[in-house]
């Protein structure tokens, strides 16, 4: 078989396209199965897809593997020659686009009716196989897929690992007078940043030394969470720009000088088809994560466990937020060790490597 990984996305911003990079979904998502996929030719393009004829794709790879999209131009060009010359295609779904909730950047996108979100259904239904990171998110498509199509859709789940040397960057020395408590993620968290706030709000005036740093999260459009917070914790909070691309993402984090790493989530159908890709990246510089306890937070995956609570991290229900912040800002030494067992746990236990690559093909061999 030969294999062409798709590693971009038909809707990238500019300056991705610029530089022919890619985000968190490329990387973890594309990337990382064209490295560990074996046994097969292989190639990988970016932004350069553009300058292919999908005839020319189809005559010379025999898979064309990428993440989900939305443009019905593209797709009736690429299922055409797919059929034309008895190729196959393989879709990545890294999100539940099927429940966008309303503070969601994309929901004008997705939202019941929207012609996106008809397209991108279609699309999928039309793919040979897709591929998944979680079992909820598997069982929503599925059922999804049965219900409006009628089709039993070959899915498969490829897990988010970790990968030690993608991460080999110098932590930061942290400021011993004061604790920063830090947030990264993107601008679709809105309600998991909102459940969470008042509890941070209450810390920060409960202890002067505490601050706040938000990367890459929170835009013009979700100031109002700042609300809850006293003039004094605004002025010890701030809003910081993430990378552009995954590339230079994991120096970006290593120059945080964060004592305690946020993961809150609202449970609910979209974020059930989430990852636990926050407390995998917080741990590679040893800094210790809360996170919600609902999926993907504190389910096993992949037949391992992701955070155990007191052990590798502090999972909380929505009322327990405050006692878990205190907790952290409190013992400089539990912040450590749950930082340093966070790091061994996911060295020993989440790496790319051998069962990844199986997961890979099989999607291969199921097709």
């Amino acid at each position: 078989m030969k294999i062409l990984f798709f590693r971009n996305d038909f809707a990238a911003n500019v300056q991705r396209k610029i530089e022919d990079g890619y985000g968190g979904v490329g990387y973890y998502r594309i990337v990382k199965p064209h490295q560990y996929l074996k046994g097969h030719e292989k190639d990988i393009v970016g932004i350069n897809l553009d300058k292919k004829k999908w005839a020319d794709i189809f005559k010379e790879y025999d898979i064309f593997w990428a993440s989900y999209f939305s443009d019905p131009h593209q797709a009736s060009q690429m299922f055409f020659n797919r059929d034309k010359f008895k190729k196959k295609v393989v879709i990545d779904l890294d999100d539940n686009y099927l429940d966008v909730l309303p503070t969601h950047p994309l929901y004008d996108k997705f939202k019941p009716t929207k012609k996106d979100k008809a397209f991108v259904s279609t699309i999928l239904s039309f793919a040979d196989a897709i591929t998944v990171s979680t079992e909820p998110l598997k069982q929503r498509v599925a059922r999804h897929m049965k219900q409006v199509f009628g089709l039993e859709k070959k899915i498969f789940i490829v897990p988010n690992m970790n990968e030690l040397k993608d991460w080999n960057f110098k932590p930061a020395k942290k400021d011993k007078s004061k604790i920063v408590i830090g947030y990264a993620g993107s601008n679709s968290h809105y309600d998991d940043l909102k459940m969470m706030f008042p509890a941070l709000a209450k810390i920060m005036d409960k202890y002067p030394h505490v601050y706040f740093e938000s990367m890459g999260s929170i835009g013009k459009s979700n100031l109002d969470l700042f609300k809850v917070f006293s003039e004094s914790t605004r002025l010890r909070s701030d809003i910081l720009p993430s990378s552009w691309g995954f590339k230079e993402y994991p120096k970006l984090l290593s120059e945080m000088k964060w004592d305690i790493g946020l993961a809150p989530l609202a449970d609910n159908a979209f974020t059930r088809g989430k990852t636990h890709i926050k407390w995998m990246e917080y741990s590679m510089y040893k800094i210790p994560t809360i996170a919600s306890r609902v999926y993907p937070y504190f389910v096993p995956c992949f037949d391992r466990d992701t955070i155990i609570h007191e052990q590798t991290g502090l999972l909380v229900q929505p009322s327990e937020w405050f006692d878990a912040l205190e907790d952290l800002v409190l013992h400089e030494d539990k912040r450590k060790l749950l930082g340093q067992n966070a790091f061994n746990y996911i060295k020993e236990n989440w790496q790319y490597g051998e069962e990844f690559s199986s997961a890979i093909d099989k999607v291969i061999k199921g097709l």
